[in-house]
């Protein structure tokens, strides 16, 4: 079933393309521009790959903070002997 978009209702719905697709026994994925990812050994690990790209994991840092942060100045202004 296809869906209006954001600016479309009362309009006809345009042609709409599936993202993933298969070519022979793998699988592939578009984005938008035209750039295709793949190929993967099943629609689920495409899947998870574009998951990956539109919601990138950042890395853990710890308990990182700028040393310009007010927390930071307020610390070493207190701690000045």
């Amino acid at each position: 079933m296809q869906q209006y978009r954001r600016g479309e209702e009362g309009q006809t719905i345009p042609p709409r393309a599936e993202r993933f697709y298969k070519l022979e026994d793998e699988w592939y994925f578009n984005v938008r521009g035209g750039k295709t990812f793949g190929p993967y050994a099943c629609r689920e690990q495409a899947a998870n790959a574009l998951e990956k790209l539109l919601n990138p994991v950042r890395e853990y840092k710890g308990n990182v903070r700028p040393f310009g942060n007010l927390r930071a100045r307020r610390w070493r202004n207190a701690s000045k002997f």
